[in-house]
């Protein structure tokens, strides 16, 4: 079964990206001695790992013998368009990795398998690591750009719009969706960070005074006034217990007209089997939260108060769904 040894070459893939070798071979086809000297490595050794990586098809080598990005590797150099350097960065550090050795006890004692890993729970052992809170932000930055990009196409709004983005990290997805709806304003409700951590087109937004933040934790409270409140990717990061705290403290904060917009992924049959389930199961291992379905959207929803308007899918892994005070 490949599934049992695919992790050989994930963890490949890893290296590779940490000794920033895609960006190498970007630029021109390169010799293993090449590669060695410029990365600090032993070319008898770096030449095996090439030559699993050519096999695998994520590089390719020459008819001399020199290895060269295929269009494939080029997604994997920072700052192309489409790159997953950052992915990588990411989920195959060891930090993250550690965790799945206690999936087991996870499923015997219900505890986390990263707090089990590591003592204390994902945000908070990041908070503590500023090369891993960097890892996880430039990680979290380029999907939500990403995905921003195509849901932002979905949602319209009026000029003199109002729009809280609750848990909304650095601002991007906020940027996004105020840079389409020209005369909107938003509030960036999140925990406290230093100015450097913010979009840069957030931050535009601030200094032209479209945009502005609040700081606080959605467990404690969400602030009010807004026309409309975004949960993006928000939920899928808690257990339904820790989510429904975040939707009673919500509801409080409402005047009774306000739109309410969810933006996450919304695991339907055919992803249940592939990309949907493998998600969860991340979700469950690092964070104790979960992917939903779109019915079970609904049904946590309910159960704090709330009902469903609609749901619309996006070109994107997410979808949208709407939801107000039951009535």
């Amino acid at each position: 079964m490949a599934q049992i040894t695919a992790y050989r070459t994930s963890q490949c893939i890893r290296v590779l990206v940490e000794l920033g070798i895609p960006a190498l071979l970007a630029q021109d086809a390169r010799s293993v001695e090449d590669l060695a000297q410029a990365t600090g490595t032993q070319p008898g050794l770096l030449d095996r790992l090439l030559n699993h990586l050519v096999n695998e098809e994520v590089i390719g080598k020459n008819d001399e013998g020199r290895y060269i990005a295929l269009p494939i590797t080029r997604h994997l150099v920072p700052g192309h368009p489409q790159s997953l350097n950052n992915w990588v960065a990411c989920e195959l550090d060891p930090l993250l990795w550690r965790s799945w050795e206690n999936l087991t006890e996870q499923l015997r004692s219900g505890t986390t398998a990263f707090d089990l890993a590591h003592g204390s729970a994902f945000f908070e052992r990041h908070a503590q690591d500023s090369a891993a809170q960097k890892r996880f932000d430039d990680q979290m930055n380029g999907a939500s750009r990403g995905i921003g990009a195509v849901v932002v196409q979905s949602m319209q709004f009026d000029p003199g719009t109002k729009l809280t983005d609750v848990g909304g990290g650095n601002g991007s997805f906020l940027a996004q969706t105020l840079e389409k709806n020209p005369g909107t304003e938003g509030i960036l409700f999140e925990l406290p960070r230093s100015a450097e951590d913010f979009d840069p087109l957030f931050e535009e937004m601030r200094l032209q005074g479209r945009a502005s933040v609040i700081n606080g934790s959605f467990f404690e409270s969400v602030p009010g006034g807004a026309d409309v409140y975004l949960f993006s990717r928000v939920f899928h990061d808690f257990n339904d217990e820790a989510a429904t705290v975040i939707l009673k403290n919500t509801k409080r904060a409402l005047a009774g007209n306000e739109r309410l917009l969810l933006i996450d992924m919304m695991v339907n049959d055919a992803q249940a089997g592939a990309r949907g389930s493998s998600q969860d199961i991340f979700m469950l291992t690092q964070l104790g939260g979960r992917e939903r379905t779109a019915e079970e959207f609904s049904s946590l929803l309910a159960k704090s108060g709330f009902e469903t308007l609609s749901v619309t899918p996006t070109a994107s892994p997410v979808s949208i769904l709407e939801f107000r005070p039951a009535v």
